[in-house]
């Protein structure tokens, strides 16, 4: 489903705009990322793209069209949307909690059983099927709320901060989940304050800022338009901390801080370069006899973007 919005606004009060003079453009089949601050109008923005909020001003157009009043049931029927603040049914069974919205998607019900097995095995929650839901941990409890989205095999999926209580597990398993959505056709629209989560990730992003669009289009040419060459990297050691720094500072990387991280010390360093460069140092500094346990990228470019374009922090 392709997704158009243009000069899209929203007030509560008739005074203060939440969003004002939007225009989005979201290709069928992709997943494109919504970045900003708190306040900065991204729910607001996802409730009138999943129709369950009207705009003040502006439209929004699916697949070229503006919906009728009368078309907007069927339609919804094609939206998965997790909004901010879902509470679940504590009483319920995974089981029960996803057939009570398969009905209410009309779902039949040869379909709808179907339907709740594989999303209980794809969302790891078939062994908490017959379990309330007011015992299930934080993160199984997210999940079943993202599953929610997808049993309907819905043709646009909207998430509003999707990884929040989500372990590192979890949070993998989900990029894997939305890259299978996107493998299926679906256009996938997510928000999320975590931009390493969304780096290598969403084949377009909108940065936006107090309610207004700041930047939008595809990752790369955003990353190139802003000449985003900057990396950031902490490398963990079992040895070699001194020769380490030496070897680092003859490649000209910018040694932000040293530490001790679960026993082992740690470096993390600035490389001005691409991904290669730092293949080249990690190299160097196994050839020389430094004992690199394990390199992470701390800081993604996506972020690196956000922090040129605005003084608001992100995490």
């Amino acid at each position: 489903m392709e997704i158009e919005a243009s000069g899209l606004g929203k007030t509560y009060d008739g005074e203060t705009w939440a969003v004002r003079g939007l225009d989005l453009a979201i290709p069928s089949g992709s997943i494109f990322g919504l970045i900003g601050p708190n306040g900065a109008g991204k729910s607001t923005t996802l409730r009138m793209l999943a129709t369950v909020m009207s705009p003040t001003e502006g439209a929004v157009r699916f697949d070229g069209a503006a919906p009728s009043e009368g078309d907007i049931t069927a339609l919804r029927r094609q939206i998965g949307f997790l909004g901010d603040g879902n509470p679940l049914y504590k009483h319920m069974t995974p089981a029960e909690y996803l057939r009570f919205f398969g009905q209410c998607f009309q779902m039949p019900s040869t379909e709808l059983e179907r339907s709740i097995g594989e999303t209980l095995e794809t969302f790891d929650l078939t062994g908490k099927r017959d379990t309330p839901t007011g015992s299930l941990s934080k993160g199984m409890r997210q999940r079943l709320l993202i599953a929610r989205c997808l049993l309907h095999s819905p043709r646009l999926l909207i998430l509003d901060e999707p990884a929040d209580g989500l372990d590192p597990r979890g949070r993998s398993d989900l990029r894997k989940i939305l890259l299978r959505t996107r493998e299926r056709g679906v256009t996938v629209l997510v928000s999320s304050h975590i931009l390493r989560e969304l780096d290598d990730l969403c084949d377009r992003v909108a940065i936006i800022q107090g309610g207004e669009l700041v930047v939008a289009g595809d990752v790369d040419d955003i990353i190139n338009r802003y000449e985003v060459t900057r990396f950031v990297y902490q490398l963990r050691l079992l040895a070699g901390g001194e020769l380490a720094r030496e070897r680092l500072q003859r490649h000209r990387a910018l040694i932000e801080q040293t530490g001790v991280d679960d026993g082992l010390e740690t470096i993390t360093i600035q490389v001005q370069g691409d991904e290669s460069l730092m293949a080249d140092i990690l190299a160097d500094l196994v050839s020389a006899g430094v004992r690199v346990v394990t390199v992470s990228r701390l800081r993604s470019r996506l972020e690196d973007v956000y922090n040129r374009l605005s003084d608001n922090r992100v995490n």
